[in-house]
Protein backbone atom coordinates (compact mmCIF):
# COMPACT_ATOMS: atom_id res chain seq x y z
CA UNK A 1 0.00 0.00 0.00
CA UNK A 2 1.23 3.45 -0.77
CA UNK A 3 -1.16 5.19 1.69
CA UNK A 4 -2.69 4.49 5.12
CA UNK A 5 -6.10 5.75 6.30
CA UNK A 6 -5.08 7.52 9.51
CA UNK A 7 -2.09 9.06 11.33
CA UNK A 8 0.29 6.87 13.33
CA UNK A 9 3.52 6.73 15.32
CA UNK A 10 6.41 4.33 14.78
CA UNK A 11 8.43 2.58 17.49
CA UNK A 12 11.60 0.57 16.97
CA UNK A 13 12.76 -1.59 19.88
CA UNK A 14 10.34 0.23 22.20
CA UNK A 15 11.39 3.81 21.34
CA UNK A 16 9.53 6.13 18.98
CA UNK A 17 11.06 7.83 15.98
CA UNK A 18 11.32 11.47 17.06
CA UNK A 19 10.06 14.44 15.10
CA UNK A 20 12.43 16.61 13.10
CA UNK A 21 13.11 20.02 14.60
CA UNK A 22 12.45 23.25 12.72
CA UNK A 23 16.09 24.14 13.41
CA UNK A 24 17.36 21.03 11.60
CA UNK A 25 19.06 21.37 8.22
CA UNK A 26 17.31 20.31 5.00
CA UNK A 27 18.43 16.72 5.65
CA UNK A 28 19.07 15.18 9.05
CA UNK A 29 19.31 11.57 10.15
CA UNK A 30 16.25 10.19 11.93
CA UNK A 31 16.64 9.25 15.60
CA UNK A 32 14.64 7.53 18.31
CA UNK A 33 13.83 9.18 21.62
CA UNK A 34 10.85 10.33 23.65
CA UNK A 35 9.03 12.92 21.49
CA UNK A 36 7.21 10.73 18.95
CA UNK A 37 6.64 12.03 15.43
CA UNK A 38 3.09 11.62 14.11
CA UNK A 39 3.16 10.31 10.54
CA UNK A 40 0.86 10.02 7.56
CA UNK A 41 1.67 7.75 4.62
CA UNK A 42 0.36 9.30 1.40
CA UNK A 43 1.41 8.33 -2.11
CA UNK A 44 4.49 6.44 -0.82
CA UNK A 45 5.73 9.46 1.13
CA UNK A 46 6.00 9.19 4.92
CA UNK A 47 5.07 12.72 6.06
CA UNK A 48 5.16 14.57 9.37
CA UNK A 49 4.80 18.33 9.98
CA UNK A 50 6.37 19.55 6.74
CA UNK A 51 9.02 16.81 6.65
CA UNK A 52 9.28 13.42 4.95
CA UNK A 53 11.10 10.39 6.33
CA UNK A 54 12.92 8.41 3.63
CA UNK A 55 16.12 6.98 2.23
CA UNK A 56 17.97 9.11 -0.30
CA UNK A 57 17.98 7.62 -3.80
CA UNK A 58 21.71 8.29 -4.06
CA UNK A 59 23.45 5.97 -1.56
CA UNK A 60 26.67 4.02 -1.39
CA UNK A 61 26.34 0.68 -3.17
CA UNK A 62 27.27 -1.56 -0.25
CA UNK A 63 24.78 -3.86 1.45
CA UNK A 64 25.38 -2.18 4.81
CA UNK A 65 22.38 -0.59 6.56
CA UNK A 66 21.39 2.72 4.94
CA UNK A 67 20.70 5.94 6.80
CA UNK A 68 17.08 7.06 7.04
CA UNK A 69 16.74 10.84 6.89
CA UNK A 70 14.27 13.59 7.56
CA UNK A 71 13.99 15.75 4.42
CA UNK A 72 12.10 19.02 4.20
CA UNK A 73 8.87 18.34 2.32
CA UNK A 74 9.85 20.59 -0.60
CA UNK A 75 13.23 18.88 -1.07
CA UNK A 76 14.76 18.48 -4.51
CA UNK A 77 16.51 15.32 -3.31
CA UNK A 78 15.14 12.16 -4.90
CA UNK A 79 14.00 9.65 -2.28
CA UNK A 80 12.95 6.01 -2.24
CA UNK A 81 9.28 5.11 -1.84
CA UNK A 82 7.89 3.97 1.52
CA UNK A 83 5.18 1.31 1.46
CA UNK A 84 3.02 -0.44 4.05
CA UNK A 85 2.00 -4.09 4.20
CA UNK A 86 -0.71 -5.53 6.45
CA UNK A 87 0.76 -7.87 9.07
CA UNK A 88 -2.07 -9.39 11.13
CA UNK A 89 -3.76 -6.51 12.96
CA UNK A 90 -0.91 -4.10 12.29
CA UNK A 91 1.23 -2.79 9.43
CA UNK A 92 4.90 -3.02 8.52
CA UNK A 93 6.68 -0.18 6.72
CA UNK A 94 9.26 -0.86 4.03
CA UNK A 95 11.80 1.68 2.87
CA UNK A 96 12.48 0.45 -0.66
CA UNK A 97 11.85 -3.13 0.57
CA UNK A 98 14.01 -2.75 3.69
CA UNK A 99 12.80 -2.82 7.30
CA UNK A 100 14.01 -0.41 9.97
CA UNK A 101 16.64 -0.85 12.67
CA UNK A 102 18.33 1.38 15.25
CA UNK A 103 22.05 1.72 16.03
CA UNK A 104 23.17 4.16 18.74
CA UNK A 105 19.79 5.89 18.61
CA UNK A 106 19.94 6.52 14.85
CA UNK A 107 17.50 4.98 12.35
CA UNK A 108 18.69 2.85 9.44
CA UNK A 109 17.15 0.68 6.72
CA UNK A 110 18.29 -2.93 7.15
CA UNK A 111 18.82 -4.11 3.56
CA UNK A 112 19.72 -7.72 4.36
CA UNK A 113 17.50 -8.22 7.41
CA UNK A 114 20.56 -9.07 9.52
CA UNK A 115 19.50 -6.81 12.40
CA UNK A 116 15.95 -7.79 13.37
CA UNK A 117 14.18 -5.11 15.37
CA UNK A 118 10.88 -4.95 17.20
CA UNK A 119 8.80 -2.67 14.93
CA UNK A 120 5.44 -1.26 16.07
CA UNK A 121 3.20 1.04 14.04
CA UNK A 122 0.56 2.59 16.34
CA UNK A 123 -2.51 3.92 14.55
CA UNK A 124 -3.99 7.04 16.15
CA UNK A 125 -7.71 7.72 16.23
CA UNK A 126 -8.83 10.64 14.12
CA UNK A 127 -10.67 13.30 16.09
Amino acid sequence: MDSLPSPFTVEIDGKPITAASSSDSDRTQAKTGTDAAVFELKDSRLQSNGWILARARSEDRSFLPKQVYWFKEDTDTQVHAVTATKDGDSYQLKFSNAGLMVADGEVFADLLGDHPSQFVLKMLSQS
